[in-house]
């Protein structure tokens, strides 16, 4: 915890500012201090907090923000539709810590909704403040934004507010199993929703978790929103989140593979068949005329190859069919007798 300074280091540093110099204080204990400081400033060394693992967590998980910001754009839209009126929704922090830390901090009361991933055998939670589901129900059902002082002190909600908040909270389930396809897909499932954290269960207080303030602004009315998300089941799939992701996630991976085979499917490919080959000098294509015969390499009865757009993929004899000249197809040829074909030519 950082030192809180005393009203004598308060003033001493005022007039510090004001003339640029810093003179002693009153008390003695004070300027002991003043002294500690700055032996430790002539130090060569930088003081390391062994309980903060912030900056290592972070570099490890970077695609949690944009995870989350994909999250917040998709919750825009839905809660928007859900609420007939224009909302902002926008990621505010990103912050590592204890749980313990965070539940001392957690303002009541507050709907915390826990939510499983099966997949990693973790669990995430989904915290809607006291403040933001008295503005959702105000934007549901008509109003003004109330006075937050005046309403913040009640001990639990409505069962009108409590049905506000599992219908925004499956919104939200919903938008951020979206969110992750793109990184890795998670399903999330809602399991129950506890209004004391001391029944949470599902998260140790020691563990360390990412906690995700998320911002909910409609006209006059806003709050925020909290996702808790355990770290330890994340590193099972910490390869999947070490990089940012970007791409379109409105369309289904299975619509776009039948995008793009019906794509391949019109497209115009040429197909050639070699009759055969021989090789002549300059000199003796001089003495060519009409009538004269060119033997080839190839033998009437042996297989012709056929070439897709210049590389060889199929063998087939030569036939006829209502007078015209066709090649029956008979083989087609493994990739590595094409690459060999390719190279011959």
């Amino acid at each position: 915890m950082p030192e809180v300074l005393s009203q004598a280091e308060i003033d001493s540093l005022l007039t510090a500012v004001s003339t640029g110099k810093v003179e002693g204080t009153a008390s003695a204990d004070t300027g002991s201090k003043n002294e500690d400081r700055a032996d430790t400033k002539n130090q060569n060394w930088i003081a390391y907090d062994l309980t903060s693992h912030e900056k290592i967590v972070r570099n490890k998980l970077v695609a949690l923000q944009s995870i989350h910001e994909r999250f917040s754009r998709l919750f825009r839209s839905s809660l928007g539709q859900y609420l007939k009126r224009p909302v902002s929704v926008n990621l505010n922090r990103i912050d590592f810590m204890i749980f313990g830390d965070y539940l001392q901090n957690l303002i009541l009361p507050a709907s915390v909704n826990i939510v499983s991933m099966p997949q990693l055998k973790g669990s995430l939670l989904y915290i809607v403040s006291s403040k933001l589901t008295y503005a959702l129900v105000d934007a549901y059902y008509g109003g003004t934004e109330r006075p937050f002082a005046k309403i913040g002190t009640r001990d639990e909600f409505t069962s009108i507010e409590n049905n506000m908040i599992k219908k925004v909270s499956q919104i939200a389930i919903k938008d951020l199993a979206d969110a992750w396809k793109l990184n890795y897909p998670i399903s999330f499932k809602y399991e129950r929703t506890e209004t004391n954290p001391h029944f949470i269960g599902t998260v140790h207080p020691s563990e360390l978790v990412a906690v995700l303030s998320i911002d909910v602004e409609f006209e006059t009315l806003s709050g925020p929103c909290i996702i808790v998300l355990q770290l330890d089941p994340l590193e099972k799939i910490q390869e999947h989140l070490g990089f940012n992701v970007v791409g379109d996630f409105n369309m289904d991976k299975k619509e776009w593979r039948s995008h793009w085979i019906n794509e391949l499917m019109t497209t115009e490919m040429l197909v050639q068949v070699e009759l055969g080959a021989t090789t002549k000098t300059l000199q003796e294509i001089e003495y060519f005329e009409a009538g004269s015969v060119i033997p080839l390499t190839q033998d009437t009865v042996a297989p012709l190859t056929v070439y897709v757009q210049g590389l060889p993929r199929m063998q087939g004899m030569m036939g006829n069919v209502r007078g015209n000249l066709a090649v029956r197809m008979t083989e087609t040829l493994k990739p590595k007798d094409s690459q060999e074909g390719e190279g011959n030519d």
